[in-house]
């Protein structure tokens, strides 16, 4: 039986500490996959999908497939964001369309730094990657045992799983060349 199998079983008969050590296990790459998709901070739709989780824990019967369900939460907990800040980005570029016409402008930026106009574009270049290529990139850095989470989230074996990775390096090594600064 897994850490996950017994701490599901313990938070569905109420042990507050087996809630804490299921997020605790699952944030880190939670967050990791929130950062960047959505309109709001990436540590809020963490805290959504595990508000969302927790309040279903009853509907997860196989301890073993509890990472793959948090991905799915997750990505839809950022899809919901997203679609947000989109409205919210429409409905500022149109006060902005108007500020402009009125002659009003908004203040200069300040210059971004070559560390972070790198950072803003490996940002994006991630966010046009394929959910699965993502999602192997953040394993393998973010995991301790990356080719143990690829396998119950992406249902991969082992090469399939550095096959993937290699892909994903090779997408987002393309990606940053052609990715402009947001």
């Amino acid at each position: 039986m897994t850490d996950d199998a017994i701490d599901l079983a313990a938070a569905r008969r109420g042990d507050a500490a087996a809630l804490g050590r299921l997020y605790d296990r699952h944030a880190g790459v939670i967050l990791s996959l929130c950062r960047r998709r959505s309109g709001v901070p990436a540590e809020d739709a963490v805290q959504e999908t595990f508000i969302r989780a927790f309040g279903m824990l009853d509907r997860i019967e196989d301890g073993s497939r509890l990472r793959p369900w948090l991905y799915a939460i997750a990505r839809r907990v950022c899809a919901e964001h997203a679609r947000a800040a989109r409205r919210r980005g429409q409905h500022e570029e149109r006060f902005m369309a108007h500020a402009t016409a009125l002659r009003i402008s908004a203040p200069p930026m300040d210059a971004a730094s070559d560390r972070r106009e790198a950072l803003d574009r490996l940002g994006a270049a991630l966010d046009q990657l394929p959910d699965d290529e993502r999602l192997a990139i953040h394993l393998y850095y973010l995991e301790s045992d990356c080719v143990a989470a690829a396998a119950g989230a992406l249902n991969v074996s082992r090469s399939g799983f550095y096959k993937l990775l290699q892909k994903a390096r090779e997408r987002l090594a393309v990606l940053m060349k052609e990715v402009p600064i947001p």
